[in-house]
């Protein structure tokens, strides 16, 4: 249907939050809306907020002291086509008691996940069902206890938690993309070292957006890959630049038609009025594919340090990974038909299951290919601004860890490997560590630690440390 040209009269929301506190806020609008937020005196900037099945959509504001009030604007279009418009006024008040309770009372509850459905922990002999029985009954496929500890205890947290499965709907996020690498590699030198074992910098080679990990050349097909972080909490500093972001992924494939790949992005918006600086911040999941817009989970909430796992495998519509020689090794087989993303948060209780092709798409005129499984990464990223196709600031996260890192290569079967400490090169692949490194000044940007991983004592844990915006 056709939008609605005329929108209903602006409906008023008064908010008070305490200054210097980032506050979440949640407006009631209609279910499945896409809304944006802006401020009249930003033109080129507004921040898509995707409304749940229950019509509910959240940002975090933070005020500052001693600031006078501010109004925002959310303009909502619903499925049916209607217009909603929203002014938000907010003030900051040092005197609010957040000890007896909501200081919005009318705010729409912020607990996610009553619209999904409740899968309990599992039962009995956790051993007793096969994958494919876990994956129909809403659990993820077991690791083997034996030759993967670290990676079947990873899989007990998750079976022994319950979790709201959310209904996997996705929402498109045109005009920017968490997938484009805007430099090839360059050497550069290690400055801020740590002694090993307890730690080690890693500065194989310099791109302009990634940070991180960066495996290739495997000897069969990556087909999987795993980890946990928290989500990074982004505030702005004295010379914030007006919006900032920050976003945590894992992802198999990087080219520009060949990408499966999900994590979280966390954004920072700065409006400076009145003498003062406000900043609103939202935090939200995403699965992207190449060349198609990353797709927001609006049904899978998520606060600054939430906890949060992804993982991503490809195998057939019952989850099921089949190699080709005695179904161990050997290679991938025509059966593996999809990209599975098995998305938890861990924080909030919510899981999301999703599938995509291997098999080439066409959507909106875009086409992609097949999946190849020729990369593998363990990235934090600035993403890019496609209408202008120039990467964002990097939003100032302090730190932030990556935790649990494996992935696969077909030609082993489902053994799983670890990332390994130094960036050496493993002997299945081509491992490269990355800083983000400006390449218009130069200026290093973040820098990537290899840690001993505390969950498992043989694997290594990326650190990354905020330095620059750009």
């Amino acid at each position: 249907m056709a939008p609605n040209s005329s929108a209903e009269k602006a409906k008023r929301i008064e908010h008070i939050v305490v200054p210097e506190v980032e506050t979440l806020i949640s407006i009631q609008t209609a279910p499945n809306a896409v809304c944006f937020l802006r401020h009249e005196t930003e033109k080129d900037r507004r921040l898509q907020l995707d409304a749940d099945d229950q019509g509910v959509v959240r940002f975090h504001v933070r005020a500052p002291n001693g600031s006078k009030p501010i109004e925002v604007h959310l303009d909502c279009l619903g499925e049916d086509g209607k217009k909603t418009h929203y002014v938000i006024a907010i003030r900051g008040d040092a005197n609010a008691d957040i000890k007896q309770g909501p200081l919005n009372p009318e705010q729409p509850e912020a607990a996610p996940g009553s619209h999904g459905t409740v899968r309990p922990p599992l039962s009995g002999d956790y051993l007793a069902l096969s994958n494919k029985e876990l994956v129909a009954r809403g659990y993820p496929p077991r690791p083997d206890p034996v030759t993967a500890p670290a990676r079947y205890a990873r899989w007990r947290r998750k079976v022994a938690t319950p979790f709201t499965l959310v209904k996997p709907r996705m929402t498109p996020h045109p005009g920017v993309s968490f997938s484009r690498p805007q430099l090839p590699p360059q050497l550069f030198s290690p400055t801020l070292p740590l002694p090993p074992p307890v730690a080690r910098s890693i500065f194989n080679q310099n791109w302009d957006t990634w940070s991180g990990a960066y495996l290739t050349k495997p000897t069969g097909q990556f087909f999987s890959i795993q980890a946990d972080w928290k989500v990074p909490g982004v505030f702005p500093q004295s010379d914030s630049p007006p919006y900032s972001a920050v976003a945590e992924w894992i992802g198999l494939d990087s080219s520009s038609t060949d990408l499966y790949q999900s994590g979280s992005d966390s954004e920072c918006w700065v409006i400076s009025i009145f003498g003062s600086t406000w900043t609103f911040t939202n935090y939200w999941m995403w699965i992207e594919t190449l060349p198609f817009d990353p797709w927001g989970l609006p049904n899978f909430p998520v606060s600054p340090g939430d906890s949060v796992s992804v993982d991503i495998f490809v195998a057939d519509e019952n989850g099921m990974t089949w190699f080709q020689n005695d179904n161990t090794n050997g290679g991938l087989t025509p059966a593996d038909n999809g990209v599975w993303f098995m998305i938890y948060n861990y924080t909030k209780g919510l899981s999301f299951w999703g599938t995509l092709p291997t098999a080439p798409q066409s959507i909106d005129g875009k086409q992609s290919t097949w999946f190849t499984g020729s990369t593998a990464e363990f990235i934090i990223e600035r993403p890019t601004d496609l209408d202008n196709n120039v990467p964002y600031p990097l939003a100032p996260f302090g730190f932030t860890i990556m935790q649990g890192c494996y992935y696969g290569d077909s030609e082993y079967g489902d053994q799983q490997w670890r990332l390994s400490a130094n960036g050496s090169t493993p002997w299945d692949c081509t491992l490269t560590y990355l800083n983000m490194v400006n390449s218009s000044d130069n200026n290093l940007l973040a820098v990537p630690f290899s840690v001993p991983d505390p969950i498992d004592p043989y694997d290594y844990e990326i650190l990354w440390l905020w330095v620059n915006y750009s």
